[in-house]
Formats: C-alpha cells, sequence, structure tokens
C-alpha cells in the first residue's frame, strides 16, 4: 500500500465490518486503488485482449469499448475507432 498513513483507517474498518483479515483488508485497498489508477489507454488495451479472447472481431470490439468508455470513472474523450486502434496497436 503506497499511502500507509492514509488508507490504515480504511483497512481498519474492512477488517471490522468484514471477516477480512488485515493482509486481505490491504490486498483489497491495494487492488481497488490500482483499478481505480488505470488509464484509458491500459484499460483499452486490457479490454481488447480480454474481448478477442472471447472471439469478438474488432470492429464489435471497437464499439464495445466505445460504449466502456463513456461509462468509466475516469473522464475519457471520446475516442474514434482509429483513435482506439493506434492505442492497441501503435
Amino acid at each position: 500500500m503506497s499511502e500507509p498513513a492514509e488508507l490504515g483507517d480504511l483497512v481498519a474498518y474492512l477488517v471490522r465490518t468484514t471477516r477480512l483479515n488485515v493482509a486481505e483488508a490491504t490486498r483489497l485497498v491495494d487492488e481497488v486503488l490500482s483499478f481505480l489508477d488505470e488509464r484509458p489507454e491500459e484499460f483499452v488495451c486490457r479490454r481488447h485482449r480480454a474481448l478477442q479472447g472471447e472471439g469478438l472481431s474488432n470492429g464489435e470490439i471497437f464499439a464495445r469499448l466505445s460504449e466502456e468508455l463513456a461509462r468509466r470513472r475516469f473522464r475519457a474523450p471520446t475516442y474514434s475507432e482509429r483513435q482506439l486502434r493506434r492505442m492497441i496497436y501503435g
């Protein structure tokens, strides 16, 4: 955990209110922070790989990515299909 003093109260709260021990609560907080720290470009590449693994075509993937980006926690601009391709393929 990068800011233990600031997040210690959250870990303590999770330990108090759930069945998690300190190590599990710390890991949970770290995982959530990593998830929230993901940049749009990282999200696009990760989701592209996952959706390819599900057998979707690139056209379907880019449409889905556009929808998912609009609902994400970060403020992402509306990307064109070309911009999405550049994130993935460089």
